[in-house]
C-alpha cells in the first residue's frame, strides 16, 4: 500500500523485525487489525517504522474505534525514535496541541488532501487536537458542539444522522445552536474556520463522503473530550462510519 511507504528503520532485535515484517504482510492483505497487533509488538522494542505505521492506521481511520489519541502518541514516539517523516512534520502536531496551529494552516492542509479511500492521518490528528485545544482555550466547546450538531442534522446523508445519534446528546441541547452564536465570538470564528476547512476538503481530491466524515469526526472528538461525552459512542473508522 503506497501510503505506508518504504521501511525506514530496521531493528537489530530479530523478534521486533519479524513482527514488523508480519505487520507489513498484513497491510498488503488490508488486514489492519492484525497489522496493528504486529506493529505494536515491534513498537514495544522501539521500532520507529512500526510507530509510524501505527500512526497512519489509527490516524487514517483504517480501524474502529477511530483512536486519534493513539495516533498522536504513535506519532510522537516515531519522531522520538528518529523517523524522518515524523520528525519533519512534528512541529504541526506540537502546534496543534498548544492551540497554535492556526485555521489558515488547517485549511491549507485540508486542501492538499488526496483520495486514498481513507482520511489523511496528519490532517485528522492535527485537526481534532487543534480544534479541541482551541475550544478549551477560549471556553467555546459547548457553543461549537451545539452549532455543529444543529447544522449536521440538516444533512441528507444517513451516515451523518447515525453519527449524531452516536453522540448521545439530546436534541434539546443543540437545537437552535446555529442561531445562538454571537457574531465575532470565539465559537463563531472556530465554526467559520471549520466551514472553510470543509470547503477545502470538498475541493481537494478527497472523496466528498470522506470530507463529511472528517468534519463529523472532528466534532465527535471534541464531544468525547468534553463534559458532553459521557454517553458518546466510540468514533468509527471509515468502513464502519460510511455504512452506519
Amino acid at each position: 500500500m503506497p501510503i505506508f511507504g518504504k521501511q525506514f528503520f530496521k531493528s537489530s532485535d530479530q523478534g521486533s523485525e519479524e513482527a514488523y515484517r508480519d505487520g507489513v504482510a498484513a497491510l498488503t492483505r488490508e488486514d489492519f487489525w492484525v497489522a496493528c497487533e504486529h506493529f505494536n509488538r515491534a513498537a514495544g522494542a522501539g521500532h520507529a517504522s512500526a510507530y509510524y505505521n501505527l500512526f497512519l492506521i489509527h490516524g487514517g481511520g483504517y480501524i474502529s474505534p477511530f483512536d486519534l489519541d493513539a495516533a498522536s502518541d504513535s506519532y510522537y514516539k516515531a519522531a522520538a525514535a528518529g523517523h524522518p517523516k515524523a520528525k519533519e512534520q512534528l512541529f504541526m502536531l506540537e502546534a496543534a496541541d498548544r492551540a497554535g496551529y492556526g485555521m489558515d494552516n488547517l485549511v491549507r492542509t485540508a486542501a492538499a488532501s488526496h483520495d486514498t479511500g481513507h482520511l489523511p492521518s496528519i490532517f485528522m490528528v492535527c485537526a481534532c487536537r487543534f480544534v479541541d485545544a482551541l475550544c478549551k482555550q477560549y471556553g467555546a466547546t459547548s457553543d461549537v458542539i451545539a452549532y455543529e450538531l444543529d447544522a449536521a442534522r440538516a444533512s441528507d446523508r444517513q451516515f451523518v444522522q447515525s453519527f449524531i445519534l452516536r453522540t448521545g446528546i439530546s436534541p434539546s441541547i443543540y437545537e437552535g445552536g446555529m442561531n445562538r452564536l454571537i457574531e465575532g465570538s470565539a465559537a463563531d470564528q472556530i465554526t467559520d474556520g471549520l466551514n472553510q476547512v470543509s470547503v477545502a476538503l470538498m475541493r481537494s481530491r478527497l472523496d466528498n463522503d470522506l470530507a463529511l466524515m472528517a468534519r463529523c469526526t472532528i466534532v465527535g472528538y471534541l464531544i468525547r473530550k468534553s463534559h458532553l461525552g459521557n454517553r458518546a459512542s466510540s468514533l468509527l473508522g471509515v468502513k464502519e462510519f460510511l455504512v452506519a
